[in-house]
């Protein structure tokens, strides 16, 4: 297997330039050169094998990646936009499939490079999803609202909840979110929790409400049952 690498500023302007082209150019071959190209990236500080796989959902990610980030000498790596955009680049075919008419769709740059605020890295693909987990992983079920998607397209969930510092690692209400939209049987978020909408129960208002609990309790201390019980009557037909 390859050894995972990180991208150097050459590597990212190439890497860049390849996301503009691909977007009018679907067909542009990947440029896969870059990742052992030691003019567009270079070796880390510790040894670790990575595995060319599909993923299942942001979960099946984030299980993966906790798996060789989790090692030994790894855990500075969490932040490095470098790497990330390494690994965006190795999984390119997972992150940007093809559409039925044949075009890709690669997004912002931030859903590839995690340059800048603490914020980007949960917009991109793969470190958002992992440090998800990871802030989770003594129960990563309680995320799955913001994890169930798949890696190419994470959903409104998690541009909502992620989008927030002060809820994406909330165990208490990222918990009551997952218990109350999403869907046990499926696996998916429930039909009607949609969270583009203000309607009664919704996870709009479910933020309304969270962001008016904030200045009295200390959300962080309190469980999830505990937080679910709180909320008004409007969240009984998701409770």
């Amino acid at each position: 297997m390859p050894e995972l690498r990180k991208l150097t500023d050459k590597g990212l302007e190439e890497l860049k330039a390849f996301l503009a082209l691909v977007v009018d150019s679907p067909d542009t071959p990947i440029p896969d050169g870059i990742l052992t190209d030691p003019v567009c990236s270079e070796s880390l500080p510790v040894s670790i094998e990575v595995e060319q796989r599909a993923f299942s959902s942001r979960m099946d990610a984030a299980n993966y990646l906790l798996s060789i980030l989790g090692q030994e000498g790894a855990v500075a790596l969490d932040r490095s936009p470098h790497m990330w955009a390494w690994l965006s680049l190795f999984f390119f075919e997972e992150l940007c499939p093809k559409k039925k008419d044949g075009s890709r769709k690669p997004g912002e740059q931030a859903r590839w490079i995690p340059l800048g605020s603490a914020f980007r890295y949960y917009r991109h693909l793969l470190a958002g999803p992992y440090l998800i987990y990871k802030a989770f992983r003594d129960d990563p079920d309680r995320a799955a609202i913001i994890l169930c998607g798949a890696v190419d397209t994470p959903g409104d969930f998690v541009g909502q909840l992620a989008a927030r510092q002060d809820f994406v690692q909330n165990k208490a209400v990222i918990g009551a979110a997952t218990s109350l939209y999403l869907n046990p049987e499926s696996g998916k978020p429930k039909r009607g929790s949609s969270p583009t909408e203000r309607k009664p129960g919704t996870l709009r208002r479910f933020i309304d409400i969270v962001n008016q609990f904030d200045p009295t309790w200390d959300l962080h201390s309190m469980g999830t049952i505990e937080l679910v019980a709180k909320l008004p009557t409007e969240f009984d037909s998701y409770r």
